[in-house]
């Protein structure tokens, strides 16, 4: 009798085990209803990227052709022998601001396209020590305005790479230009191409300040306006990196400087990284 009493007290009453499972079914309730709401909020937010991206893009295109006039006036102006000194000087600064807001729009359309997932892939083999070649001319007569030298030097015996050629180049360009506005007056900027365990590294060293030790690498260039003139280059050189296969750090140098690393993969990057 008492066992049998001992046995009924530690059964749950009806209402406490009705209780219980209300509870459970207003818990699944709130997980629907807070997983169709993710979900929602998830496709606004892509949709709102979508137009995003198709406005930059429209944007470069429609500002693109007047700013390619101007620059075709400047130069016809520049042309003329009888320009004033003064004359010359204004049309100069008009030809200058006009080739920045070119550069800075066609980064916009660059943006436009990685964020739009319309980013591809073009592979093809070539030499590193050429792709530093072109880089470091595309950025000489910057390096010449600011008064900063300009070296590019690749280890001897390197191999061919396979890889988007055109998206490399952009990514040096972009850290070449903040090695350059970064460099003090009579600076000198490398660029350096060796040998890695796997792969090949890329190096840009410049005199400028050295950074905290403590500052993260996303913190690097997040808000500093030297980077290319604008914040535009960075964005698409570290998109351009992942792109590729390839990953980034840096590193102070002593007694000053900066120096950027960027280690290309010793394989051809996956050419479906592009949708990703």
């Amino acid at each position: 009798m008492n066992s049998a009493a001992r046995s009924k007290s530690h059964e749950p009453a009806p209402g406490v085990q009705s209780d219980e499972i209300d509870r459970r079914n207003l818990t699944a309730d709130d997980l629907r209803q807070q997983n169709a709401a993710l979900a929602e909020e998830n496709r606004k937010l892509k949709q709102l990227a979508e137009y995003r991206s198709a406005f930059l893009a429209r944007l470069a295109h429609e500002l693109r052709t007047p700013l390619t006039s101007i620059l075709g006036f400047a130069e016809i102006m520049l042309n003329q022998e009888e320009l004033t000194e003064a004359q010359r000087n204004f049309c100069e600064r008009i030809q200058n601001s006009a080739q920045q807001l070119q550069g800075n729009f066609n980064q916009l359309a660059d943006l436009s396209r990685l964020e739009g997932k319309q980013a591809e892939l073009l592979l093809e083999e070539f030499s590193v020590d050429d792709l530093l070649r072109e880089s470091c001319a595309a950025v000489a007569r910057q390096a010449q305005k600011q008064h900063v030298g300009l070296r590019s030097d690749a280890a001897p015996g390197l191999p061919l790479i396979i890889s988007d050629r055109s998206k490399l180049r952009q990514v040096l360009y972009n850290f070449l230009a903040y090695a350059i506005n970064r460099s003090p007056d009579g600076g000198v900027v490398r660029a350096t191409a060796e040998k890695a365990l796997e792969g090949l590294l890329l190096k840009i060293e410049d005199e400028g300040e050295s950074p905290a030790a403590t500052v993260g690498l996303e913190e690097l260039h997040a808000t500093d306006r030297r980077f290319g003139d604008s914040e535009l280059g960075l964005a698409i050189a570290r998109k351009n990196i992942d792109l590729v296969g390839a990953t980034m750090n840096w590193e102070g140098r002593q007694p000053r400087g900066l120096r950027i690393i960027i280690q290309l993969p010793a394989v051809a990057p996956d050419a479906h990284a592009a949708q990703s």
